[in-house]
């Protein structure tokens, strides 16, 4: 069987890496923003959140997706903070409208590309309320806590915005290809942007609920499991059981991903969750050595993030569990911590694995629908922006693998990496032969066994 290029496994942890130094600086500055302003754990670990997720989502957004996003985050932040404050006043109310919100972010999906970047948006803020309940602000009155949250996903925003600039006005289309061809369809990757597990405008069968639909199912099943669960073996430290359950339920695409992503979740949270016993062993009382650990381990997480989602539930792990000696936890629950981690990617998975699966080559199918569609304009038009797109949307397609994927599903993504490679590379309008080729690939998108050997020829034409 045919095997991706080192060459192409290389660039893509290369691609990670300075994706992850720019995500760090953008981090770092808002952090010293924040620090100077209001040095408290709420604000600090609001802006990390803020400004990591953003760096992720928003690096292949035009001008018209950020701005989307500036709107949405306030709004977002809005809605969660009145989330916050009932899951602390009226937990079982907030539990309620909280899995609503997530079975809501998910339904949205269905609208098109502005459905799938809201619900993209909204999961920071819905993850973030799980672990900062309060909010930042609510210790300096009712208008703080309303106003510095929405000043923080502002900063976050303009921040972000001005460090990834420079790298996108200076990269030539050539740089721009390497940056999005790069990555390996040999890792799963994380939920940046989640294209929908169904074709654009396609009709699902008779009598079969659509992708988003069973999403929705699944993850509302899930949350509303996990909160039944958290609080009636775990009390008071519910949260990590939702928070590793949504991780699992909610970002992923498919069983595949799913997978990945529990798996990663817990081995990241196991190791961060023993490492985070060092400081408070050392130095259990020195508090700027707790803090330099905490924003250590947070820097090294976002630096890595996207070569490893391991690695991010490393840093945040060992971040919250310090956070938590900062707040008065008398002794690390780390026992406690693991088992509420692993119950939770336990019911995310089962969720997801058995109530409505959506199959991973179902994903991997859909999500070459823009990659193709994308290319054959390249090839008409010549168009640098079409261009970019597909290659765009190849690496979402390619991130949904994992390194035991279907093998059919792994060369589906290879030899869409070869053709889009070679759209990029060839000259306009691009050859008869790959013009038809892709045509026919186009057409086996509905029929699976069909679709291997249209790629196939489409990539020889390449």
């Amino acid at each position: 069987m045919r095997r991706p290029a080192k060459s192409a496994v290389g660039a893509g942890r290369g691609l990670a890496l300075r994706r992850g130094a720019l995500a760090l600086l953008a981090t770092a500055i808002v952090v010293g923003v924040i620090l100077a302003v209001d040095p408290e754990p709420a604000p600090v670990m609001l802006g990390i959140s803020l400004a990591s997720s953003l760096s992720r989502s928003q690096f292949e957004r035009d001008a018209r997706g950020r701005v989307e996003a500036l709107v949405l985050l306030p709004v977002l932040g809005l809605v969660t903070m009145g989330l916050g404050v009932l899951l602390h006043d009226v937990f079982w109310a907030g539990a309620a409208v909280y899995v609503v919100a997530l079975v809501g972010a998910t339904l949205v999906r269905r609208f098109g590309e502005i459905g799938r970047r809201i619900s993209a948006i909204a999961g920071t803020p819905l993850l973030a309320v799980l672990f900062l309940p309060a909010g930042a602000g609510a210790d300096h009155g009712p208008v703080l806590a309303i106003v510095e949250p929405l000043l923080i996903s502002v900063l976050a925003w303009t921040v972000v915005t001005i460090v990834q600039l420079p790298v996108r006005v200076r990269g030539s289309d050539a740089q721009r290809r390497r940056l999005s061809t790069a990555a390996s369809p040999g890792v799963a990757g994380g939920a940046a942007a989640h294209p929908s597990a169904e074709r654009p405008g396609a009709r699902p069968p008779a009598r079969r609920l659509s992708a988003t639909t069973r999403m929705a199912v699944q993850v509302g099943v899930a949350a509303t499991a996990a909160f039944v669960v958290g609080v009636a073996g775990f009390g008071s430290h519910w949260a990590w059981v939702v928070l590793s359950t949504v991780i699992v339920a909610y970002l992923p695409r498919g069983r595949a991903d799913a997978v990945s992503k529990g798996v990663h979740r817990f081995v990241g949270a196991a190791a961060g969750s023993l490492v985070a016993l060092v400081p408070l062993s050392v130095a259990p009382g020195f508090e700027p050595l707790i803090v330099a650990c905490i924003l250590t381990a947070v820097g090294i997480g976002i630096l890595l993030r996207e070569v490893s989602y391991a690695v991010w539930a490393f840093g945040v792990t060992v971040a919250l569990t310090l956070l938590e000696r900062l707040g008065g936890q008398p002794t690390p629950l780390i026992g406690m911590r693991l088992v509420e981690i692993g119950v939770g990617v336990a019911i995310g998975l089962l969720a997801v694995c058995v109530i409505l699966p959506i199959r991973t080559t179902d994903v991997v199918r859909a999500r070459l629908v823009p990659v193709l569609a994308a290319v054959g304009t390249a090839g008409r038009r010549h168009s640098a922006r079409a261009r970019e797109g597909g290659t765009t949307h190849h690496r979402g397609a390619a991130r949904v693998l994992i390194r035991r994927a279907p093998p059919e599903a792994v060369l589906w993504a290879s030899d869409a990496h070869v053709i889009a490679a070679a759209a990029i590379d060839g000259p306009a309008p691009g050859a008869g032969a790959l013009r038809r080729a892709l045509g026919d690939a186009r057409r086996a998108l509905g029929t699976p066994a069909a679709l291997g050997e249209a790629l196939r020829r489409a990539a020889r034409a390449s």
